[in-house]
């Protein structure tokens, strides 16, 4: 990971994609949409397990999932909890090892949200 990936494949324009999606939704279904987004904001509240533990799960179940907007949304919430490049990449084996061949090459999902939000224009982690 030495440059970060830029263009219409960055994964900040991922999670605007991801956004507009359930904004339209939203718009629609408001107190539908007001009901899943309250239960995914405490779901995702510290309890037994803190933040950081829940995005490392989190994360390692988008891969699992298959999911490019749930994996670009979880390495950046990962971040802000506080996991560290060494977490993802563990947390990233386990997903290999649950999901095989079809997770490992959403690895390269991992690697533009990593070059997006946990790494400088140079590759040096931020």
């Amino acid at each position: 990971m030495t440059k970060k990936t830029k263009g219409s494949d960055s994964e900040r324009k991922v999670l605007e994609h991801a956004h507009r999606g359930i904004q339209l939704l939203t718009e629609y279904k408001p107190k539908l949409m007001g009901k899943v987004q309250a239960f995914m904001a405490e779901a995702m509240q510290p309890g037994v397990l803190d933040k950081k533990e829940k995005e490392r799960i989190a994360l390692g179940m988008a891969l699992t999932q298959q999911c490019h907007y749930c994996i670009a949304l979880h390495v950046r919430a990962c971040k802000h909890a506080g996991v560290t490049l060494e977490e993802i990449m563990e947390v990233c084996t386990i997903g290999i090892m649950m999901g095989g061949g079809p997770v490992l090459t959403h690895m390269a999902e991992v690697e533009r949200a990593l070059n997006e939000f946990y790494l400088d224009e140079n590759g040096d982690p931020v």
